[in-house]
């Protein structure tokens, strides 16, 4: 019931019960208790104008905030009193307002305040939950939806699933609500390498848990590892070979002129081997060092026609055979670097090639890439070897590769300055029937988006 119906009502009764007095106690005198009568009549209905006038304002004050106080409203509506007043419904419907304002602007600044750290949660490459003490998720960004591979719809309000790492995560939380320590562990499976980090939030009963996808890093200090080994098997043996011929020289009292000749030709040999080898792995390392601070505006095929007189003019034997789709290839890149690529594949096809040599190399431009293809008809790969044949120091014929002088850097050399510019390179090969390489760089339009 309203407050003015509740005054009226009070009002209504009021009169009622001295209407029953004067009619119990004058009610025997007609002009009198008509007097009587009347005259409670006038001031049981001024009273009661009076009381609902006053009421109105209150009335609709609490009009306007209800539809906000039973949630149909989001935001606490502006009261405004009909008629300009200045009596003190008027300033309390004005302080009402502006206490309103005030309590809008710290709503919004709040609601500010959680999209802007939603959005920083959101950016991070970490995945972070919050996990109430019942082991529920109470948040997720989209890292750790990806983390625990379940949709951030499903995961948010439940419980933990039952696998290894969502166990591994909820005895996490729990241990560091239980004991208000900061709790870390790591998790590693064959596809992930983590690091789980879980904090309380005491005042909020509440626990935060962190997960860190160090799964690159350890790739890298795997492939480090990797590097260093196979660099060291490499580098062993050449300089096992030198120092066998040095202690042959050295213990030996009469060797013959011949016999020196053919030692000193295979420890020169030996130790042009072992330059090339360390050559490679300091132009790896320069290459994987640089930056695009050396990246300048290029054309592919110009590039490809320089190497092209380049390796005619080493191997006037070759046939080389172009087959220019385009005739520019405008590039933003290292001009230098894609010509010891390119030379690198067309050394590599004269290198496994029967005499006669034939190459054939074509441009092309496909879906926003320009493509370089280089054909050779060589002895080719066999299927097993050719998802590793970019790996250092991987060799297909160990035997023919260091008769032909190769130290199994270049094609990862080849690689890696594709890789640097963006772009990708496949090859395909068939054993006995040669290998085509085909290199694929963005243009300087896509590069600029």
């Amino acid at each position: 019931m309203s407050f003015r119906k509740k005054v009226l009502l009070g009002d209504t009764l009021l009169f009622l019960f001295f209407f029953f007095v004067i009619f119990l106690w004058i009610g025997k005198d007609v002009g009198i208790f008509t007097f009587g009568t009347l005259l409670l009549f006038v001031y049981t209905f001024t009273t009661g104008f009076i009381a609902y006038r006053f009421s109105f304002p209150i009335q609709y004050i609490l009009d306007t905030i209800t539809p906000f106080q039973e949630g149909k409203a989001e935001y606490l509506p502006r009261i405004s009193l009909p008629n300009s007043r200045s009596d003190e419904f008027f300033k309390l419907a004005t302080t009402l307002n502006a206490l309103s304002e005030k309590i809008q602007k710290q709503i919004e600044t709040l609601k500010a305040q959680r999209i802007e750290t939603e959005e920083i949660l959101e950016s991070l490459a970490e995945g972070v939950l919050a996990v109430d003490r019942s082991a529920v998720i109470t948040f997720a960004n989209q890292a750790a939806s990806q983390l625990l591979k379940i949709p951030r719809e499903i995961i948010v309000g439940h419980s933990f699933l039952n696998s290894a790492l969502h166990r591994k995560c909820e005895e996490m939380v729990l241990q560091s609500l239980q004991t208000s320590e900061i709790n870390e562990q790591t998790w590693n499976d064959e596809e992930k390498h983590l690091v789980l980090f879980s904090a309380p939030l005491s005042r909020q009963h509440k626990a935060i848990l962190v997960l860190q996808d160090k799964t690159v890093d350890r790739k890298l200090v795997d492939m480090g590892k990797h590097f260093i080994a196979n660099a060291s098997h490499e580098l062993r043996t050449p300089i096992t070979i030198l120092r066998g011929f040095a202690e042959v020289l050295a213990d030996a009292k009469e060797l013959t002129p011949g016999l020196v000749q053919e030692i000193g030709e295979k420890i020169l040999k030996t130790s042009h081997r072992l330059e090339k080898l360390v050559k490679g792995l300091l132009t790896l390392t320069d290459i994987e060092n640089s930056s695009s601070d050396h990246f300048f505006s290029c054309d592919l095929v110009t590039i490809a026609e320089n190497c092209q007189l380049l390796l005619k003019t080493a191997h006037p034997q070759v046939e080389i055979q172009w087959d220019k789709q385009i005739e520019k290839g405008p590039l933003i890149a290292d001009a230098d670097l894609l010509e010891m690529a390119i030379m690198n594949l067309l050394e590599n096809a004269v290198r496994y090639s029967a005499k006669p040599v034939r190459i054939q190399m074509s441009s092309g431009f496909t879906l926003g890439h320009y493509q370089l293809i280089i054909k050779d008809f060589g002895i080719g790969i066999p299927q097993k070897d050719l998802p590793h044949i970019f790996n250092r120091f991987y060799r297909v014929d160990k035997g023919r590769s260091r008769k032909a002088g190769g130290v199994g850097l270049g094609l990862s050399i080849v690689k890696t300055i594709v890789e640097k510019h963006k772009g990708k390179i496949s090859v395909e090969s068939e054993l006995g029937n040669g290998s085509q390489f085909t290199l694929s760089f963005p243009s300087k339009d896509s590069c600029a988006k």
